[in-house]
């Protein structure tokens, strides 16, 4: 009796990878559109964004895909394409997992628990990167 995953043609690889990556995208979609709304300012843009890094991924050799890569991966695109501001200046000043964990958290009312489990953090561990990203920005935001 021969086993299907040792006799699964290339064609049936590819399609379950394909499923695999349909699944990460619904999953994802909303959360990487919301970041980029909020950082953008504009739903197309942030459609446009969300678009681009998902053909991107898809077309990666390598499709071992996290959440935890992709959400700081949205929020470096969208601050690249972010008109300056004083805060789009700030969150680049700010490492990139933990401004993401800001945007999530604090603007757009994440849980602590579901953002650190985004980010594949614990929760205390994320309770403290919060706390130092809210400093960093509050000093790089003053007058």
């Amino acid at each position: 009796m021969s086993s299907p995953v040792l006799t699964a043609t290339h064609r049936d690889a590819v399609g379950t990878s394909l499923i695999a990556f349909e699944r990460f995208v619904r999953i994802n979609h909303v959360t990487v559109f919301r970041l980029a709304a909020c950082l953008l300012g504009d739903a197309e843009k942030a459609e446009d964004v969300v678009e681009d890094l998902f053909v991107e991924l898809w077309c990666r050799k390598d499709r071992a895909l996290s959440t935890a890569e992709l959400l700081p991966a949205a929020v470096d695109r969208c601050l690249d394409r972010a008109t300056t501001s004083p805060l789009h200046d700030a969150l680049r000043r700010v490492g990139s997992p933990e401004r993401t964990g800001w945007l999530l958290h604090d603007v757009l009312n994440f849980p602590a628990a579901r953002t650190a489990e985004l980010l594949a953090r614990t929760e205390p561990g994320f309770g403290l990167d919060l706390d130092r990203t809210r400093v960093a920005l509050s000093t790089f935001l003053k007058p």
